[in-house]
C-alpha cells in the first residue's frame, strides 16, 4: 500500500480526551505552542491555547517536556517523511588515514503533535546486506521494509556502514572483537565484520539521543552480511568484555550467521537481559545449518526465539511474498510478534502521559 493516501488513526475525539484529563487535574491560567526545534519532530501549531488546560501546557515548557509514548499499529495508519543521508558518525578509512562520514536515512512517522510534550516512537534500525562488498541503505530489500514500518508508527533508520573496499579500521570500542578476528592481520572479510558492527553501535547511540526515541523499543533488523552484523551487535559483544552495547529489544535477522562468537553459545548469561530473536531461514541456503545452530543454542538457554523456515526457499527469504507460520505475510508476522511481546497489554497507537503541574 502507497504511503500518501494514509490517513491518521488519532482522531480529535483522542485529544480531546486527553485536553479533558488535562483539565481534571486541576491546571489553570496561561497559553502556550510547542515548536520542538529538532529535525525530524513533529511540530505544534502557534495557535493560543486558552482554559484549564493551558496551566499545563505552560508549565510542560516551563519543565521538561512529558514524552508521550506511541505504540505502533498493526495496519498502515500515517503517511512519513524521508530524510536522506544524514550523518551518523564518522569511521577510520584507507587503512585508518581519513575518516569518512557514515550516513543513514529516516522514515519519520508524521503522527500529530500531542497536546503538550513531544512524541516517542519505537526504533527500527535497518541493515543491508551484500556480503560486506556491496549493498546500500536504500537496498531494494529494505526499502519497503522501512517504508511499511514508518507507515505503522515505527521511526526506521537504514545505514550504510563501512564496506571490505574501504579498508576500514574499526575504533577502540571494539578492540578486543578486532584482536579476536586477528586485528591488523585479519582478513578483509573479518576486519569489515568487525567495522560494520562498530558503525551499527554508533547508529544507535546516535538515533538513541533523539527526543522522539524510545530507546527501550529498539528493534535491529539485518538481510544477509547485516543479519550477521545484528547478532554480533546484540548477543557476542559481551564474549569479548565490551559491555557498551545500548538497548536493544528485538533483533530479526534475515538469513544471517555470528560473526564474532567467542564462546560456545552466545546467548548466554541471563535469558532475560537477551533481545528477543527472530530469525528467517529458506532451507536451500547454504547458512541454514548455522541459523539451526542457533535455534539450538536459543532454547538452551531459554532466549525467547522465534523461527520462520522456508522449505524450498533459497537466500534471504523475501518479506513479502512468503507466507509465516502463523498464516499471514511474513512482514505482517514481524509486526505482530512486536504485539505479542514488547508491545503485550498495550493499546495501539497514543498513550497518555499526564504532566505532574
Amino acid at each position: 500500500m502507497g504511503f500518501t493516501g494514509i490517513h491518521n488513526r488519532l482522531s480529535t475525539m483522542g485529544i480531546a480526551s486527553l485536553l479533558l484529563a488535562y483539565a481534571l487535574a486541576g491546571c489553570s491560567g496561561g497559553s502556550s505552542n510547542n515548536p520542538t526545534g529538532e529535525a525530524g519532530l513533529p511540530q505544534t501549531d502557534n495557535s493560543v491555547v486558552e482554559g484549564p488546560v493551558a496551566g499545563c501546557l505552560g508549565a510542560a515548557q516551563a519543565n521538561a517536556q512529558p514524552q508521550i509514548q506511541n505504540v505502533p499499529w498493526t495496519t498502515p495508519s500515517y503517511t512519513y517523511t524521508l530524510q536522506s543521508n544524514i550523518v551518523y558518525g564518522q569511521g577510520a578509512v584507507n587503512d585508518g588515514s581519513t575518516l569518512r562520514d557514515l550516513t543513514l536515512d529516516l522514515y519519520i512517522p508524521d503522527i500529530p503533535a500531542p497536546p503538550v510534550g513531544i512524541n516517542q516512537m519505537p526504533l527500527m534500525l535497518m541493515i543491508h546486506g551484500g556480503a560486506f562488498i556491496s549493498g546500500d541503505k536504500a537496498d531494494y530489500t529494505v526499502v519497503p521494509a522501512a517504508q511499511e514500518y514508518a507507515q505503522r508508527g515505527w521511526l526506521v533508520a537504514s545505514i550504510n556502514y563501512r564496506l571490505i573496499s574501504d579498508n576500514a579500521v574499526p575504533s577502540s570500542r571494539v578492540q578486543a572483537l578486532y584482536n579476536y578476528v586477528g586485528g591488523a592481520s585479519a582478513s578483509p572479510r573479518d576486519r569489515t565484520a568487525v567495522a560494520a558492527i562498530d558503525d551499527t553501535l554508533t547508529a544507535l547511540y546516535f538515533l538513541q539521543a533523539r527526543t522522539d526515541v524510545n530507546k527501550n523499543w529498539t528493534t535491529v533488523m539485518g538481510f544477509s552480511a547485516g543479519g550477521n552484523t545484528a547478532l554480533g551487535t546484540s548477543y557476542a559483544l559481551d564474549d569479548h568484555a565490551i559491555s557498551s552495547r545500548p538497548p536493544v529489544k528485538m533483533v530479526i535477522e534475515v538469513s544471517g550467521f555470528f560473526d564474532g562468537k567467542a564462546v560456545d553459545n552466545p546467548f548466554d548469561g541471563v535469558p532475560t537481559s537477551n533481545p528477543i530473536l527472530m530469525s528467517i531461514a529458506g532451507t536451500l541456503d547454504s547458512r541454514y545449518i548455522y541459523q539451526l545452530e542457533a535455534a539450538g543454542w536459543a532454547a538452551e538457554a531459554g532466549l525467547p526465539f522465534y523461527f520462520e523456515v522456508f522449505e524450498g526457499v533459497g537466500h534471504a527469504p523475501d518479506l513479502f511474498t512468503n507466507i509465516a507460520s502463523t498464516g499471514v505475510i511474513l512482514y505482517q508476522r514481524t509486526v505482530d510478534l512486536h504485539h505479542e511481546t514488547i508491545f503485550a497489554g498495550l493499546e495501539q497507537g497514543r498513550q497518555p502521559t499526564l504532566p505532574d503541574c
